[in-house]
């Protein structure tokens, strides 16, 4: 082995182990770091999003409140369409007591008022009432309008006329089932499994 070396071997020495320490500061210290700063900022940006995310949130509060006023208001206004008490013959006792004022108010003589067994329509509880009036067309008609534009949600499912005697056509006999609706709904039935 030779001891003296010639300045060109000194050179690609000088520079290969310049190489090799640039390889292994890169490969085990620079690399390692570069992984580590940017693992950080994506943790950074992730939380900046959250943060942007969360304000946004917040800033919405104002908007959910004017929903649930909304949806407040909408609840007392369905409501009101309901017939008050909860129990079904109160329920129809207070329909019926309306019905026979809506009579007086046009001027339409009743037959009879029966009260009939409550029922679910459309998963709501229906209290039916079923009421016989004798009237002309005119005040017949007058009566329906007044139960259409009740402020309580009633419907007349069933509608029957027909004329008293031949003599006097305007005479009528009438026959109407008139629905009025409780705000209770209809139990759901539990599955067996």
């Amino acid at each position: 082995m030779r001891q003296s070396r010639t300045l060109r071997e000194k050179i690609v020495l000088t520079l290969a182990g310049a190489l090799v320490l640039t390889y292994g500061f890169v490969e085990y210290i620079g690399e390692p770091l570069y992984l580590k700063q940017k693992g950080q900022e994506q943790q950074i940006e992730s939380k900046i999003l959250f943060i942007t995310k969360y304000h946004e949130i917040l800033n919405q509060t104002v908007y959910y409140r004017e929903k649930e006023q909304a949806s407040q208001a909408l609840s007392v206004q369905l409501t009101k369409l309901f017939l008050s008490p909860s129990q079904p013959a109160l329920a129809a006792a207070g329909l019926q007591k309306s019905l026979e004022d809506k009579a007086r108010k046009t001027r339409i003589s009743l037959v009879q008022v029966k009260t009939e067994k409550t029922k679910y329509v459309e998963d709501l509880l229906t209290v039916p009432v079923r009421i016989t009036v004798k009237s002309s067309l005119e005040k017949l008609s007058r009566f329906i309008r007044l139960i259409e534009n009740d402020e309580k949600f009633l419907v007349i499912e069933e509608l029957v006329i027909r004329r008293i005697n031949k003599k006097e056509p305007e005479q009528l006999e009438s026959r109407l089932l008139v629905n009025g609706f409780i705000k209770k709904r209809k139990p759901q039935k539990l599955k067996a499994t």
